[in-house]
């Protein structure tokens, strides 16, 4: 976009600050538009944001039991992609309601990791340009919040809870009711996401409260934000907690790291065996008064049962988890949201056993517990998908499309189902909103491409895959996009443009299977 167009658009200014709690430069931004005509996926990922907000609670009862979770009672805590997903429905519902397209960001150097994170993903939907400036703007009134075009704007203030916060996290010495209130606050932020000012707020913690405890919050906040090796560090720590729920929750951390989250060349599944076991065997000892013992022991069990699947002892791991189910059936919010994990993780286990039936029997009892979770109405998609029903796949990819309408993976699904029933055009709309979500994704671009050449577009196959820088390809992807660019120009007569492209597919791929043979054929109808 030139200057000259960008002067004929409205503009807003927000400024980063320096708070302990994160988000402020958002909080302007929102502060600009009515959040009470978002819809129900915004103000979902709003309780990211603005966790204070009314608007965002307000929609606690339409969410899935994950997302309306309390923070004491949450088990499942978001990682990247899903704060990403947040964000952009925050972004788009901020355009919808009125926003202003060009964004800038003054006093860049202050800007927290959170907002950051959210000004990356809105910078990525289509119709908005975000600006990161070093230094305050010219005018000074634009330095303390919010500005919007020649109208002003909403400034942000921090409410007094986050008031109290900066300046705790800053103060030479709490008393235990103050250390008390930071660990709360840094629980809730968790709870719905917020790592990022968690891990400020737990780090000036420890300078009063050096516990495990605390070391456990802390390790959880780094896992969250992909910090495997802080994280085990701070859960080493948390092992040395005297509460037994607490060493065994240590123990879980790290078998989950070795499980899932650490960088591929860490993982172990012995190691996590071994920790799930450690954990075990301090829940079996601990006193029978223990709060929730039974909860604990299930979630350990749980554990294990991945451990069981992944050596192959399907029937071991079905059993861990039918048992676990059974346990679970009446309790609190978190037993409740426990026990849809187990039935999720059960039916992951049939389908990945070939049992489809029984997967998609157990999904549709998960649904029946849990509809409003996306995720759910999508993996039931899988299992229709892998025993070619595709019309009942269409059914449960449209109704996660609805409930989560920024899931890259539910689009290319959609994609893929439409293409299989013969819908092109759909096809075509449904890659088109996956790489939407996923710009940077080659997976979600090349989708897209072929799905319009399916469609008999090659004009726009052109258009679009030639357009797309090709620097950070690799020669198999960039080889492979410029073979359907080949066929195109071969649709359209371009019979020179698709010998080049040919010819670059070999320099690139020198052993591609067919990109020899294509390359005779068109050169024999040139001659």
């Amino acid at each position: 976009m030139d200057s000259g167009e960008a002067g004929t658009m409205e503009r807003i200014t927000v400024a980063a600050d320096r708070s302990i709690v994160g988000f402020g430069p958002v909080k302007a931004l929102i502060g600009t538009v009515d959040t009470s005509i978002w819809p129900r996926e915004a103000l979902i990922g709003l309780r990211l944001i603005s966790p204070e907000d009314p608007a965002g609670n307000a929609v606690r009862s339409e969410s899935s039991l994950t997302d309306a979770a309390q923070a004491h009672e949450r088990i499942r805590f978001f990682l990247r992609d899903r704060l990403n997903r947040n964000f952009r429905d925050v972004a788009r519902a901020y355009l919808d309601s009125g926003g202003a397209p060009l964004v800038e960001v003054t006093n860049a150097e202050h800007l927290d990791a959170g907002s950051r994170a959210f000004f990356e993903v809105m910078g990525n939907v289509p119709d908005v340009r975000v600006t990161l400036r070093m230094g305050a703007a010219g005018d000074e009134g634009a330095a303390g919040g919010a500005e919007a075009g020649d109208e002003g704007g909403q400034a942000w203030r921090p409410t007094a809870t986050e008031t109290r916060i900066d300046a705790l996290a800053q103060a030479p010495a709490l008393d235990a009711t103050e250390q008390d209130f930071l660990y709360e606050q840094a629980v809730d932020l968790l709870g719905v996401g917020d790592s990022w000012s968690a891990v400020r707020i737990l780090e000036a913690l420890l300078r009063h409260r050096n516990t495990p405890a605390v070391w456990g919050r802390l390790g959880l906040a780094h896992a969250m934000l992909g910090r495997t090796l802080e994280a085990e560090f701070c859960y080493l720590r948390w092992c040395e907690d005297p509460d037994p729920v607490g060493a065994a929750g240590a123990h879980y951390g790290l078998s989950m790291l070795y499980a899932r989250h650490h960088p591929t060349h860490l993982r172990s599944l012995d190691r996590t065996a071994q920790h799930l076991e450690f954990g075990h065997e301090i829940l079996q000892k601990a006193p029978s008064d223990t709060p929730d013992l039974e909860f604990h022991r299930v979630f350990n069990r749980n554990g294990y049962a991945l451990v069981e699947f992944r050596r192959g002892r399907v029937q071991e791991a079905v059993q861990h988890l039918t048992e676990g189910i059974e346990k679970l059936r009446s309790g609190s919010g978190k037993h409740h949201m426990h026990q849809t994990v187990l039935i999720y993780n059960l039916a992951q286990c049939y389908r990945r056993s070939g049992n489809l039936p029984m997967a998609i029997e157990t999904y549709e009892k998960l649904l029946a517990v849990d509809g409003n979770m996306p995720e759910y109405h999508m993996e039931l998609a899988h299992c229709h998908l892998d025993a070619e029903s595709f019309e009942s796949a269409l059914d449960a990819l449209n109704t996660a499309r609805e409930l989560g309408p920024s899931i890259t993976e539910v689009h290319s699904l959609l994609g893929y189902t439409h293409l299989q029933l013969g819908l092109t055009e759909e096809a075509v709309a449904s890659y088109h909103r996956a790489h939407l979500c996923a710009p940077r994704s080659y997976d979600t671009f090349y989708d897209y491409v072929y799905a319009l050449a399916e469609a008999g577009r090659s004009a726009e196959v052109l258009a679009v895959a030639t357009g797309r820088p090709t620097h950070d390809l690799t020669p198999q992807q960039h080889g492979s996009l410029l073979t359907l660019v080949a066929e195109q120009h071969t649709l359209l007569g371009n019979w020179a443009e698709a010998r080049d492209a040919l010819e670059h597919v070999l320099r690139l791929t020198p052993d591609h299977p067919d990109a020899r043979t294509n390359l005779d054929l068109v050169v024999e109808a040139m001659a």
